[in-house]
């Protein structure tokens, strides 16, 4: 049962790919800790209310790269089966800013030795740009004419997870419209050849005292390079997870988590760029808190996904 819920997902993601955002998904080295940041259907996923805090300082030395927070909260309903969570990202990124605010809704039924979920989500993001903070060598040049630009552009994603106690598959699409500026306004548009495709996996195996959560996160889009985070990480006493993960071509990221408490949990990461900006900046820092509210006896302590 378990393996023919892993090939339809599988087969979800292939299918969808062969179907052929404007850009690539945002990077989140902290994407087994956050996973509402990746995919709707991970609504629910903790059988608790989780609210979880996300900084990120993103080639930390370099002027204007991206900084951006995040808060993502998600629970499941008195009827089990369904699961919502509202997943809210600010980036700054020199002049401009980014505000992104999403619904998410999960279904989930009993399948195998786990939990089947499919998720939609729905919402946008307010754009805006401060011109006048950029110095221009012409004072005249009409494309920075206006002193500040805004906009609003609608979207919506879908998602598919499989989880266990043990195990988890996850394969979604995060945004199906694109959008392009036509007349200098924003023209909203479908086109698959601009779909971010996400497929993540993971599992954990080992003793009460020491165990091996290895996982991965695979990044695909028609215009752009394959990109895969591979990590591993070490659990020690299911109270301080050590691991580091590889992101082809572009950065090691060394990790660290600590379970202050049954409830509360802190992550941090640090990203060793191996790109080509690495020798203009010193890397970039990504901090999580998160919390679970216990409302339910009969959750899962600990939750490893």
């Amino acid at each position: 049962m378990q393996l023919k819920i892993i090939t339809a997902i599988l087969i979800f993601f292939i299918a969808f790919s062969k179907l052929n955002a404007q850009h690539l998904f945002p990077v989140y080295s902290q994407y087994m800790l956050n996973g509402l940041a990746l995919n709707p259907a991970y609504a629910g996923s903790r059988d608790v209310f989780n609210i979880t805090l996300g900084y990120r300082n993103q080639w930390v030395g370099f002027d204007g790269a991206p900084v951006s927070q995040t808060l993502s909260m998600h629970a499941p309903m008195r009827n089990e089966n369904v699961a919502l969570g509202i997943f809210l990202n600010n980036e700054q990124i020199d002049v401009r800013n980014n505000t992104s605010l999403y619904f998410n809704y999960a279904y989930r039924i009993p399948a195998g030795r786990g939990r089947l979920a499919l998720g939609l989500k729905a919402g946008g993001i307010s754009r805006s740009a401060n011109w006048s903070r950029i110095s221009l060598h012409d004072p005249g040049d009409m494309v920075f004419s206006e002193p500040a630009t805004h906009d609003m552009l609608p979207n919506i994603g879908f998602g598919i997870y499989y989880y266990t106690g043990r195990f988890f598959l996850g394969a979604s699409v995060p945004y199906f419209l694109s959008d392009s500026t036509r007349n200098g306004k924003a023209v909203i548009y479908h086109d698959y050849s601009n779909y971010n495709y996400l497929v993540t996996a993971g599992f954990v195996t080992g003793s009460r005292g020491f165990k091996i959560k290895p996982s991965f996160l695979v990044k695909y889009n028609e215009n752009h390079p394959v990109q895969v985070d591979a990590n591993l990480s070490f659990i020690l006493g299911d109270l301080i997870w050590i691991g580091a993960s590889y992101r082809i071509e572009d950065a090691l990221v060394g990790l660290v988590k600590i379970q202050i408490n049954d409830r509360l949990r802190l992550g941090y990461t640090y990203d060793y760029s191996m790109g080509k900006l690495s020798s203009y900046h010193s890397g970039s820092h990504e901090i999580a808190l998160i919390y679970d509210f216990r409302f339910r006896v009969s959750a899962v302590n600990p939750r490893y996904f």
